[in-house]
């Protein structure tokens, strides 16, 4: 009798323990009795397998590659450490003896920094003008306007255009014998594509065109979920319009804000597709964006280590402009 009350209580204690230790882990994962997360879990298991299998595999495999002289051929490479970096990074822009600036003036020099420098020109003289500009339309679409439809599709029209046909279009639109010289004085007629001193402002005015429409989007969406009550208490204390802007819409945008900004400073650091059709990088390397050299660096040239170094350079970029935004920003939704 005593060794079977001593089973009994051991099959009690680890019963309890196993309904603790599990209880724990319901808690752990935000599972209730019914199992409702576990089963949320297992809807997400999927996408973040495929994720992983196709984005973040492919990703960390990169990140080898960058440590070693690989061979795209072959498939195979010599580990050669920090050496693909170095040769990106070298000269530095800033040294023991001082600034360096040649670097950002000469692409002879370091055609990485080069391609740097005029990313940053590119995203400089096209995120504002995107952003203002799509909510500039987006607040004339949010009024009661005649053909109010037919506006909103021939905004964004150039959206569901392909890069490589706006390319295509803008570049004989600048050419030498194209429609804007064609509806200019001759005086100032130029080969504003093949022109190193115009051809990223093509390449720029063609971004703005087609970074409008998208942005006009999100900002509709924005603003159509701002409470109209709060206009309407706005008019009865007899705010104007820019102070209905000031205190009402814009603070009420602030979400939409900064998805915006950061979805076009990416897209800006990471143009392709438009310098390349556009002029391939030239006149002289004056439409060589970053994203552009890393693809002639692997692909053109087969240096693919390199190529993946300046791609994650890159890439700590972007994520220090992106950690920024999120950490400085009011990006909590406001509730009503």
């Amino acid at each position: 009798m005593a060794l079977e009350e001593g089973e009994d209580r051991g099959d009690r204690r680890f019963t309890t323990a196993a309904r603790d230790l599990l209880g724990g882990t319901r808690e752990r994962l935000g599972s209730g009795g019914d199992g409702d997360a576990i089963m949320g879990y297992l809807f997400c298991l999927p996408n973040v397998a495929v994720f992983s299998l196709f984005l973040l595999g492919p990703v960390l495999y990169a990140f080898w590659i960058s440590f070693q002289q690989w061979s795209i051929l072959q498939n195979s490479g010599t580990w050669v450490g920090l050496s693909n970096y170095a040769e990106v990074l070298t000269p530095l822009p800033v040294t023991a003896e001082g600034l360096n600036l040649v670097v950002f003036t000469d692409p002879s020099a370091n055609l990485f920094w080069w391609s740097l420098k005029t990313t940053l020109v590119y995203a400089i003289g096209t995120v504002p003008l995107q952003i203002y500009g799509g909510l500039a339309v987006a607040l004339m679409l949010d009024t009661r306007v005649r053909f109010k439809k037919a506006y909103r599709a021939a905004y964004f029209m150039p959206v569901m255009l392909s890069g490589a046909a706006s390319a295509v279009m803008w570049r004989w639109f600048l050419s030498a014998d194209g429609v804007v010289n064609n509806l200019l004085p001759t005086f100032l007629e130029h080969n504003w594509a093949g022109n190193p001193s115009y051809a990223l402002g093509g390449v720029m005015l063609m971004a703005i065109w087609g970074g409008i429409g998208s942005n006009m989007i999100f900002f509709l969406a924005g603003l159509q979920n701002i409470p109209q009550e709060l206009y309407e208490a706005a008019r009865i204390d007899g705010a104007s319009a820019w102070h209905r802007f000031r205190h009402v819409t814009w603070p009420n945008l602030g979400n939409t804000n900064l998805f915006v900004i950061v979805m076009a400073v990416i897209s800006a650091f990471q143009v392709f597709g438009i310098a390349l059709v556009f002029s391939e990088g030239g006149p002289y390397y004056a439409t060589t964006t970053t994203v552009l050299l890393i693809y002639q660096r692997a692909f053109e040239e087969g240096k693919m280590g390199v190529g993946a170094a300046m791609a994650f350079i890159l890439f700590l970029i972007i994520f220090a402009f992106s950690y920024y935004q999120y950490r400085h920003h009011q990006s909590g939704e406001i509730e009503y």
